[in-house]
């Protein structure tokens, strides 16, 4: 039970101010709301609130639903496409997605044009779960059908590491074989990471805001949520790399092949070096393993200060202008990876001394004794 804050308690400064909580009657218990709120939201008496259990003792309060039953019925979001720059009706509609926005509509004064209802339906089938179910001379109507307890954020990572590894290996094939049809599956595998980076962003907005998400997909803590955030789109941006690193080594590989073995052998050990970053990386980050963390970040803070003096060895050895600067490229690409890594791994170390963490381990750091880098 809440009541409206008044008197002397219902004047005081609001913002983190505690109260206590009040039996009234034989088992009801009760607090006042702070009265600046009350006022805020034009609370009174019989206005319905919401109450929604956010995990780790939080509470959230809301203005509820007045719909006949209690059940909240969402209105559509409505887009008016009329006279939008390039690329940004896509760009409104994945951040409907991604914010979990279930239901769109798209018009434009004297109906959408042909180019707009097939950028529509270009995005609608690259995002999961994302369909149009109407189509009208004013507008498209779409609808995402996505149920968010389905997907865990584990599976999806896991999904995630497995698609970058593919491509690290691609890359390294084509430095051992000279094969140029690897880079063919660099697009799908691009695209089918970038859809399973939105879904989980629209993962994490939905569980930040519907605890019951947030247990479904193993996120209950909005630290977490937030720590999960960073971590796929550092992910994705790894993605984002190779996806441009393999092309460039295909088109370098006609006079690569005339590179003596040293330089080639330096090529394959960076790439073979972030394959063994990222897998040290997501198996700290998905063990919580604080000491593997730690290893792998010392051990990739030591790869990027040796790094620049490495690639210009490389490069120095390399008399063909073009072949030095496309190595120059590639090896810049692959020590931003690195970079991305280490962020990975600083929120693995940040998430071992979180408030829910460490409440769980009864106040204290856990370590394991794991030091693999």
């Amino acid at each position: 039970m809440v009541r409206e804050g008044g008197g002397a308690e219902g004047t005081q400064a609001d913002r983190g101010t505690t109260r206590r909580v009040q039996r009234t009657g034989s088992s009801s218990l009760a607090v006042t709301l702070p009265k600046s709120w009350t006022e805020a939201m034009n609370v009174r008496a019989g206005t319905p609130l919401r109450f929604t259990d956010l995990g780790g003792g939080r509470l959230e309060i809301a203005i509820g639903s007045t719909n006949v039953g209690g059940q909240e019925h969402p209105q559509p979001l409505r887009i008016e496409a009329t006279d939008l720059p390039p690329q940004l009706l896509s760009r409104l509609l994945v951040g409907s997605y991604v914010v979990g926005q279930d239901h769109v509509h798209i018009t434009a004064r004297g109906g959408l044009g042909g180019p707009q209802r097939q950028e529509i339906r270009a995005l609608a089938a690259r995002m999961l779960g994302m369909n149009i179910v109407g189509e009208s001379p004013e507008g498209v109507e779409v609808q995402n059908f996505v149920d968010p307890t389905r997907y865990p954020l584990p599976r999806l990572l896991d999904q995630m590491l497995r698609l970058l590894g593919m491509e690290l290996r691609s890359c390294r094939q084509m430095l051992s074989t000279r094969d140029r049809a690897a880079p063919a599956e660099f697009p799908g595998r691009e695209e089918e990471i970038d859809r399973l980076y939105l879904l989980m962003v629209r993962q994490l907005l939905i569980a930040s805001d519907d605890f019951r998400v947030a247990r479904e997909i193993g996120v209950e803590s909005h630290h977490y949520q937030i720590g999960y955030r960073v971590v796929v789109k550092m992910l994705e941006e790894v993605g984002d790399l190779l996806a441009w690193i393999g092309p460039e080594l295909q088109g370098s590989l006609d006079r690569l092949q005339d590179l003596p073995q040293g330089p080639l052998g330096n090529i394959d050990s960076q790439f073979q070096k972030l394959e063994t970053r990222l897998e040290a990386t997501m198996e700290a980050f998905t063990r919580l393993s604080v000491t593997q963390a730690n290893a792998t970040l010392n051990a990739i803070e030591e790869d990027l200060a040796a790094d620049p003096a490495l690639l210009k060895s490389i490069t120095g050895r390399i008399r063909d202008v073009p072949t030095a600067n496309s190595v120059q490229r590639i090896g810049s690409g692959l020590a931003q990876a690195l970079q991305m890594l280490a962020v990975v791994n600083e929120i693995t170390i940040n998430r071992a001394v979180e408030p829910e963490t460490v409440a769980r381990s009864q106040g204290r750091v856990v370590l394991d004794t794991s030091r693999k880098a």
